[in-house]
């Protein structure tokens, strides 16, 4: 029988990884700007991938990425690109300009967002319990937002904004995906987005750098190497995979219940990295948590007592 440290440790790693993102970012961007982090996070996840198809049994893989890039129209790709990579640029700029604190929050609501981009999209409509967690998850969420004191971020508000943003990207980017790829395989799909969001970084790179706007200080090249690295291959890479893995132990429902744990987290390592939360950004996090948890606990429930299947 499996240990509770094989079985559930891939998870934490999880959290833990995608809780490092929102911090490491806000810490870097004191000086690095977005674009030029972002450049740097993609390639790195771009090279770190290639190298693991690459020796995956026989190469197939590799040459099954390789033709889905090449037989791909490139409006289909130009639409990935954008998304997926839009995705990326929103979510380190919010983390930049905003509280490190509030982004890891704002993680949690990704649920929320998902749900009602699909209405929009689909005509579903959510769930109800989804909506009941808006009563705790808005009051949460304010009082996650730094007071006057300063603390955290210099443009809280315009962080979440673009954190949300975020979000809205990259629920669009994952009903489009299966409908562009819809034979492909997991592998196909990922190289595909991370290839076309890589040239969407570089052109936003290209236009920073051309206007003035780019930043790249190299005063701590060991700390921002290091913490870059980690922000690439930690999300992008590590986390994905043992998500996946996660979920083919323990269910979707469980691993769903853990990324909860991500606001608590991000604002743990926030802490570490020099930003203090105040008592009401905890007790707002904890509202948020709260909020998201009683939607899942609810909707575990009614999915429980109903005598048809939910679709």
């Amino acid at each position: 029988m499996m240990g509770p440290v094989l079985l559930y440790g891939p998870l934490v790693v999880t959290v833990t990884m995608w809780a490092f993102q929102a911090p490491a970012l806000h810490a870097l961007g004191e000086r690095w700007d977005p674009a030029t982090l972002n450049l740097a996070r993609y390639l790195l996840a771009m090279m770190a991938f290639s190298v693991i198809v690459t020796f995956a049994p026989s190469g197939r893989a590799e040459r099954e990425a390789g033709s889905a890039i090449a037989a791909l129209p490139w409006t289909h790709g130009l639409l990935i690109g954008v998304l997926f990579g839009g995705f990326g640029l929103l979510f380190a700029t919010g983390s930049v300009v905003g509280n490190p604190v509030v982004s890891a929050t704002t993680a949690a609501v990704m649920p929320i967002t998902a749900s009602l981009v699909n209405w929009i999209v689909t005509g579903q409509r959510p769930e109800r319990t989804l909506l009941m967690a808006l009563v705790l998850v808005v009051p949460g969420a304010v009082l996650a937002m730094p007071r006057a004191d300063g603390v955290g971020g210099d443009l809280p508000v315009l962080g979440l904004v673009l954190v949300l943003l975020a979000q809205v990207c990259w629920s669009l980017y994952s009903l489009t995906l299966p409908r562009l790829m819809p034979e492909a395989s997991t592998i196909r799909r990922t190289r595909v987005s991370i290839h076309w969001a890589l040239l969407s970084h570089l052109v936003v790179f290209l236009l920073v750098w051309i206007i003035g706007a780019g930043r790249a200080d190299l005063s701590f090249p060991v700390f921002d190497g290091s913490v870059t690295l980690a922000a690439a291959l930690g999300p992008m890479v590590l986390g994905l995979a043992l998500w996946n893995l996660s979920v083919a132990r323990l269910g979707l429902p469980v691993c769903a219940l853990f990324l909860n744990l991500v606001p608590v987290v991000g604002t743990l390592i926030a802490w570490a990295f020099g930003t203090v939360p105040s008592l009401l950004q905890i007790l707002g996090v904890t509202l948020v948590i709260l909020g998201m948890g009683f939607a899942q606990y609810r909707r575990k429930s009614a999915e429980g007592r109903s005598p048809l299947p939910r679709g």
